[in-house]
C-alpha cells in the first residue's frame, strides 16, 4: 500500500459547506518516485502539506512542485501526481458551492487546475496554516480549521441561493433528472444551467455524472463486490453503456481494468452523503 487516508467529519455547523476533513500520506516507503492517477470529488480540495516534501503537478503543459498550501479546484477528469518521496498533508474538502460562502471564492474560477492559497487570501490564512503546521494531532488541526471557518462563514453573508439547493438535491439524489431540479427549486432549466456553470464551472448534468461515479468508487472502497448491472441502477443510470462511459470519462479506465489497478490510483471519493 502507497498511500493512506484518513476522513473526519465537519461539525453541523460547516456541513452545508464543508464535506469533510482529510489526512494523507503518500509514498509511505519512500524506496522510489510514485506516480498516481487522482480521481475527481467533485469537491474542492484545500490542501496543506504537513512536512517540507510535496508531490508534483502539471499547469500549463510544466511540471513543478506543488506550494506549501495549495486549492485543487473542480476537476473534470484524472490527473497525475507524482511523489518524488514521503508526503504528509491536512486537506479540507469544499462542497463546490460551499467554498464561496466562506472565502467568496467562486469554484468557476479553479476549474481543472490549482493555485497557491496564500496568494489568494493572504496572511491571515497563512497564518493559520502555519498553526496547522504545528499542531501535534489531526483532532487539534480539525479543531483549529473549524474556528477559523466558522470566523470565515460568520464574516461573510451567506447565500443559500437555488444553485446551492440544486447542488446539495443532486447529491442526495443520484438519479434525479436535472429537468426534475429545475422543476422543485421553481425556476427553468436553462436559468439553472446557466447559473451552475457560472458559479460552479460545469453544467448541473456533468456534476450528477461525477457524483454517481464517486457513489460507485465509495462502494468500491467498502470493499463490496461490484456487479456492474446492480451498480448501473444503483448510481441512477438506465443502461450499463452510460454507466461505462461515463466512468471510463472520469477515471481514465473501464470499470472491470479499474478494479484490477486500483493501486495506481488516488480514489477518495468521501463518505456517504447521509454520514456528511
Amino acid at each position: 500500500m502507497n498511500s493512506l487516508l484518513n476522513e473526519y467529519i465537519p461539525c453541523q455547523q460547516l456541513k452545508p459547506f464543508v464535506e469533510l476533513f482529510w489526512e494523507g500520506s503518500f509514498n509511505l516507503y519512500a524506496t522510489k518516485p510514485l506516480s498516481m492517477q487522482m480521481i475527481p470529488t467533485g469537491c474542492i480540495e484545500l490542501i496543506i502539506h504537513l512536512n517540507d516534501l510535496h508531490c508534483d503537478l502539471e499547469k500549463d503543459n510544466t511540471w513543478s512542485q506543488s506550494p506549501d498550501y495549495m486549492i485543487m479546484g473542480l476537476y473534470t477528469k484524472p490527473y497525475e501526481i507524482r511523489f518524488k518521496d514521503f508526503v504528509n498533508v491536512f486537506a479540507i474538502r469544499f462542497k463546490p458551492e460551499g467554498i464561496f460562502n466562506i472565502f467568496g471564492v467562486p469554484a468557476s474560477l479553479l476549474m481543472d487546475r490549482y493555485e497557491d492559497m496564500s496568494l489568494i487570501l493572504g496572511k491571515e490564512f497563512e497564518d493559520y496554516s502555519l498553526k496547522i503546521k504545528e499542531e501535534t494531532s489531526v483532532h487539534t488541526m480539525i479543531q483549529r480549521t473549524e474556528n477559523y471557518l466558522l470566523k470565515n462563514l460568520l464574516s461573510n453573508k451567506i447565500n443559500m441561493n437555488y444553485v446551492n439547493l440544486a447542488a446539495n438535491l443532486i447529491r442526495s439524489t443520484k438519479g434525479v433528472k436535472i429537468k426534475d431540479v429545475s422543476s422543485r427549486l421553481c425556476i427553468s432549466k436553462r436559468q439553472l444551467e446557466r447559473e451552475f456553470k457560472e458559479k460552479i464551472g460545469i453544467s448541473p448534468k456533468h456534476y450528477l455524472r461525477i457524483i454517481r461515479i464517486n457513489e460507485v468508487l465509495r462502494l468500491l472502497n467498502k470493499g463490496k463486490v461490484i456487479d456492474l448491472t446492480s451498480v448501473t441502477y444503483h448510481c441512477g443510470y438506465f443502461d450499463q453503456s452510460h454507466f461505462i462511459n461515463d466512468f471510463k470519462r472520469l477515471t481514465g479506465q473501464k470499470p472491470t481494468i479499474f478494479i484490477r489497478k486500483r493501486g495506481q490510483f488516488i480514489c477518495n471519493p468521501g463518505l456517504a452523503y447521509y454520514d456528511s
